[in-house]
């Protein structure tokens, strides 16, 4: 009787664990990037009341008896299945479909593992975890590697001869928070002006057309330079110049200045050329690719003009966005749209062996393995979703199912201890 009082109390407090397991579950329905936890029971130790015997010639064999002494909670392991995706419209926002974690740093170099992609961008441009302010760590943009990762290379380089053929594998890439330059100013210079429209064939010998067309230089400022077309004498010919009233434009040449015409009206030679401008503002020396290939000869008025060129006045950061392989952009008012950054994602052997450290946060911990580092859309990693979270995969109708299953546990519990203490009553009364 006394046993079964031990064993049912196991019972009670073993679902009542239970219970506070579904409970939390239930409690982060809400949570991002949650992930529920499973309860995994035990039994203890069995009393052994006889030890059973083998077969012989003459009996048969006879099963061991024991009586057990109730249970216990095994372990309490997390789920790591894929959560809902759901759509929130903030660029900053981001989930991983598949698996991976996002890496922040608490300011101390100590980091954490999460699924929360709930991000926000602090006053200094650095992308942070919402909830906890750490900062989202990631990889400098390819042909940017921090310096110290050329020292580390520096170092795996040997004197000898041999050796230093050889080839050696690279360090791995140094993680680094991400961050936005807020306040950035970019231009980019026209390197590739396209030029369309139509010169009129019965335009007389040495007849003219001029058309302006607009470059920027690498500090975004605007040049408009004149192109004047000049009619030649042979059918189909033109010549042009270039020339510019912009008191910052020291010269203009070309490196080709005709145009010929087939009997079509089709452009024939001359399509392409190089505009060379030297400037006095402080800007470097420009070389433009010029395209007249849009430029036909027919029987309509001259009209020749810019049809597109890849220059851009001076813009500020206004906005980021990230791609499905998790690179980070800044975009610019002038259009601009350049790469600041990637998402790093880290994975794990053994994710269930991960230590929940609380605020959507979890750290390597004695059975996890070391953090695996890589990039979305990699071999074991997820892609990037922007605009989105990964909503808790908690189940309602599973929760509710151990729920039931908790309390029937506890209930049936207690009445064994309800029956045991009759029982025990009853022995007492027998003295009477």
């Amino acid at each position: 009787m006394i046993r079964s009082f031990y064993s049912a109390v196991t019972g009670l407090a073993g679902n009542q664990t239970y219970t506070d397991v579904v409970a939390n579950n239930l409690a982060n329905i809400n949570t991002v990037g949650f992930h529920r936890s499973r309860v995994d029971i035990e039994t203890l130790i069995s009393h052994l009341k006889r030890a059973g015997t083998p077969p012989t010639e003459a009996l048969g064999g006879i099963n061991v008896s024991q009586v057990g002494a109730g249970m216990s909670i095994g372990s309490i392991s997390k789920v790591f299945t894929q959560g809902a995706l759901q759509e929130t419209g903030r660029p900053m926002d981001v989930a991983i479909d598949g698996d991976g974690f996002m890496i922040v740093d608490d300011g101390t170099r100590t980091r954490a593992f999460t699924r929360d992609g709930q991000l926000q961008m602090d006053v200094d441009g650095n992308l942070v975890q919402s909830v906890t302010g750490f900062k989202v760590m990631g990889y400098a943009p390819a042909g940017q590697t921090p310096a110290a990762a050329a020292g580390a290379a520096d170092a795996l380089a040997t004197p000898d001869a041999d050796a230093a053929a050889a080839e050696t594998t690279p360090p791995p890439p140094e993680l680094q928070a991400l961050r936005i330059p807020v306040g950035d100013k970019q231009a980019v210079a026209t390197t590739k002006l396209k030029v369309a429209g139509n010169l009129d064939v019965l335009t007389a010998a040495a007849g003219t057309t001029t058309s302006t067309v607009a470059l920027f230089d690498s500090l975004g400022v605007q040049h408009n330079i004149a192109l004047t077309f000049t009619r030649g004498t042979l059918p189909g010919s033109w010549t042009w110049q270039p020339t510019s009233t912009d008191k910052s434009v020291s010269s203009v040449t070309a490196d080709a200045a005709a145009v010929e015409f087939d009997a079509n009206g089709g452009l024939k030679t001359g399509g392409e050329t190089v505009l060379t401008l030297r400037l006095n503002n402080g800007s470097a020396a420009q070389s433009v690719s010029l395209d007249f290939s849009g430029i036909s000869q027919l029987a309509q008025p001259s009209a020749v003009s810019e049809s597109e060129q890849d220059g851009m006045a001076q813009g500020m950061v206004t906005s980021m966005k990230f791609d499905s392989e998790g690179k980070l952009y800044a975009l610019y008012s002038n259009g601009l749209s350049k790469e600041v950054g990637q998402l790093a994602l880290a994975n794990f052997v053994n994710p269930g062996g991960l230590l929940d450290v609380g605020q959507n946060n979890l750290r390597p911990w004695l059975n996890s393995g070391e953090q695996q580092l890589g990039r979305a859309g990699d071999e074991n990693f997820g892609v990037v979703l922007p605009g989105n979270v990964e909503g808790s995969n908690v189940d309602l109708s599973t929760e509710f199912t151990q729920l039931i299953l908790a309390r029937r546990g506890f209930q049936a519990n207690s009445r064994v201890v309800t029956t045991s203490d009759e029982m025990i009553q009853e022995l007492l009364n027998m003295k009477r």
